[in-house]
């Protein structure tokens, strides 16, 4: 049951944001991965976990382009 209502809510993200915003889901997977092995598991967050999180949410960030169009309204 799960998955299928993963699997209407995905298809619904698709119709209405296009394929580029939801392929973009796919690499917040490291991120959670990270997070859960801290929360749950217990082991450490290193700097090194909280540069390469930040590195990608500004890579989100900047993929998405909504960040790039309030930066840069000229050129976008």
């Amino acid at each position: 049951m799960c998955t299928a209502v993963a699997y209407v809510l995905f298809f619904e993200i698709l119709r209405t944001s296009g394929a580029g915003n939801v392929s973009l889901v796919t690499l917040i997977v490291p991120v959670n991965a990270t997070l859960l092995g801290t929360l749950v598991l217990g082991e450490p967050l290193l700097a090194r976990h909280i540069v390469g999180i930040a590195a990608v949410a500004l890579g989100l960030a900047l993929i998405d382009g909504r960040l790039p169009r309030r930066l840069f309204p000229a050129r976008f």
